[in-house]
């Protein structure tokens, strides 16, 4: 975990909060990289004097705590830690049974969220971290608390859908408290009226707090636990589209669902990769005993679905080009996001059913740091075929070496000899990936599309 945190932190900062210090390691690659955001603050300073008033008036105090969409764990952490100290100053009561469950989406989050717990002493045994959608969890999940800095992107059915079943979830005397900023606040008030027992609605100068509890008479049927799994079949909210595209006229079907990027339309890194893949095709599809394929992306499968319907029938016959590979072929999704990484999954087996066993998700944070992971996936030598889109994180390295430098060496790693890897980016970002290539390696090509520059490589036998 050392080696993740090393390479995508990029800085600390202190916090107090109701007596305790605390020190929190940001990342570029997450929400509110510079310092502890103005809206988790907000939210803190309500749930103090939520834990005062408990106090005052002899209310039992919560134990079981939900942060959703935990970014680095600021909410779970300091709202774990303040009641388990103050649960320890009296009397009777067990601060041990405080338990915390930090959620994302996104695997480098879950990684942060449980490194910041341990930094500050939170107790091992009373958190996890998960990478999962919002409000996942257990079948028999019921909580005292939720918490969460809603993602304001997360689309307003979403949304909607998470006052829902927020509510649904929490305990007989439970709260949740969520901050929205202030172009929100009339729509999340006016669902919470719908479908909650609002009790508390503050505004500040870009934020407002809002906290309720469950009212049976509104908040109507349980709806099912979303599982990381199926949360798309749990959670229809999540669902965006469901459209047909066409790249290099080739077409395929895709669900959409917000959350992941590319809900609407492929992106030109997708258009250009698919288009230097046709062109290089018989570059591509040699003879093989079987093709095992990699796509690191954080979309929710646009290349990878393609690239299924482009290999028909079982990996038999390449379509229209006549190129055929014997037995079988396999596809390794990789990435950070859960979401896409599901949706993937998803959508390529949509193209052919019949292959649905052959498709297996990695929830990843850095293909440097998890390439013998995804290597132990592949079961022949090595990868045949290696589709990188990464998520540009700035200034990020690996000790000794540059992040660049390091994908390289995964590829290295993770190709069998002539294998081939494309990667897609933005052209100023190929260029220095280009650059910075090994001698393992042979350029075979490269095409530019608004922007947007994928190149081809092959490993030297």
């Amino acid at each position: 975990m050392q080696a993740y945190i090393d390479i995508y932190k990029n800085k600390e900062v202190t916090f107090k909060y109701r007596s305790r210090d605390y020190v929190y390691s940001l990342s570029h690659g997450l929400f509110s990289s510079a310092e502890i955001d103005s809206g988790s603050r907000f939210l803190l300073k309500v749930f103090s004097n939520y834990i005062d008033e408990c106090i005052k008036n002899k209310k039992p105090l919560p134990y079981k705590i939900l942060d959703a969409g935990s970014g680095i764990g600021v909410l779970g952490i300091c709202t774990a830690g303040a009641l388990y100290d103050v649960l320890t100053d009296i009397d009777g009561c067990e601060p041990g049974s405080t338990m915390l469950r930090m959620q994302d989406r996104d695997e480098l989050a879950h990684i942060f969220s449980y490194y910041n717990a341990l930094k500050n002493n939170i107790p091992k045994d009373i958190f996890s971290a998960h990478t999962e959608p919002l409000l996942a969890g257990d079948k028999n999940s019921s909580f005292d608390i939720i918490l969460s800095n809603i993602p304001a992107k997360a689309g307003l059915p979403v949304l909607e859908d998470f006052v829902k079943r927020s509510a649904n979830l929490l305990s007989e005397n439970g709260r949740a408290f969520i901050v929205v900023v202030n172009p929100l606040s009339d729509f999340f008030e006016s669902r919470i009226n719908k479908n909650a027992a609002l009790l508390v609605c503050e505004k500040g100068p870009g934020h407002t707090i809002f906290v309720y509890k469950r009212d049976k008479e509104k908040s109507g049927k349980t709806l099912p636990v979303i599982s990381k799994e199926n949360f798309f079949i749990d959670c229809p909210a999540y669902i965006r589209n469901i459209n047909e595209f066409e790249i290099e006229k080739i077409i395929y079907n895709m669900d959409t669902v917000h959350g992941a990027a590319g809900f609407d339309n492929p992106g030109s890194d997708t258009l250009a990769a698919a288009k230097l893949i046709n062109r290089l095709k018989e570059k591509i599809f040699i003879e093989k005993k079987t093709l095992d394929i990699l796509v690191w992306s954080e979309d929710q499968g646009h290349f990878a679905a393609w690239l299924f319907a482009y290999i028909k029938n079982d990996g038999l016959y390449i379509k229209n080009h006549g190129l055929t590979i014997k037995n079988d072929t396999r596809f390794i999704l990789a990435g950070r996001n859960i979401l896409g990484l599901v949706m993937a999954k998803h959508n390529c087996e949509k193209q052919n059913p019949t292959t649905a066993n052959k498709t297996q998700i990695i929830s990843a944070a850095d293909i440097y740091l998890d390439k013998e992971c995804l290597l132990e996936k592949c079961k022949n030598n090595g990868f045949n075929l290696i589709a990188y889109f990464p998520e540009p994180v700035p200034g990020t390295e690996v000790p000794g070496t540059k992040r660049i430098e390091a994908s390289w060496e995964s590829f290295e790693a993770l190709l069998e000899p002539g294998g081939i890897v494309i990667f897609a980016m933005t052209s100023s970002q190929a260029e220095t990936f280009d650059r910075k290539k090994t001698n393992a390696f042979m350029r075979l090509g490269d095409i530019k599309r608004k922007g947007f520059r994928a190149c081809m490589y092959r490993k030297k036998e």
